[in-house]
């Protein structure tokens, strides 16, 4: 039996979104390049076995949406349920990590290593970070270098990890 995910583009702030999702919450976010089409990105993504069912469904996206929206306008708190069916255990300890920090915190990668258990793995859990198939939902924009320079971001790159964090300075006041 294989699972059915449901999909819908988003027009947002930083871009178009590809959002997935499950009956238990967001499974995937990304944005979508330049004229890539979503069923395009889909193919590729959800290319090996146990193949999903995905059903293309608008209405269903439509909260967490909104609360996207919210956040990239003003640095609304973003609670929006995601589901992490994917990943390793190191993976998953990492996403869970990250869930942690606090709107408007930044934490180095070395710091995020200590937090989960593997302080010598700082290579390792920064590539977590980059695997997190929910970004904004689980907010790795909040982990940085540990000489405070940005790292990389996996949605749209270094200008939408500078952004996400302006977008949330106002909640350190």
């Amino acid at each position: 039996m294989t699972d059915t995910l449901y999909y819908t583009t988003h027009d947002s702030a930083i871009g178009k979104l590809l959002m997935v999702a499950s009956g238990r919450g967001l499974r995937y976010l990304t944005l979508l390049n330049a004229g890539e089409e979503a069923s395009e990105h889909l193919g590729k993504k959800f290319s090996s076995p146990p193949k999903p069912t995905l059903m293309e469904l608008d209405g269903f996206f439509s909260t967490t949406a909104a609360a996207i929206d919210r956040f990239l306008a003003d640095g609304s708190p973003l609670k929006i349920p995601y589901d992490l069916a994917e990943g390793t255990h190191l993976q998953r300890a990492v996403w869970i990590e990250i869930a942690r920090i606090e709107p408007g915190e930044t934490i180095s990668y070395t710091t995020l290593a200590q937090r989960v258990g593997f302080p010598r793995a700082v290579r390792a859990v920064a590539s977590a970070c980059g695997a997190n198939p929910v970004p904004l939902a689980i907010a790795c924009h909040r982990v940085v270098a540990k000489d405070g320079t940005l790292g990389g971001f996996s949605l749209g790159g270094l200008d939408v990890k500078e952004r996400l964090l302006k977008v949330e300075a106002p909640s350190k006041a």
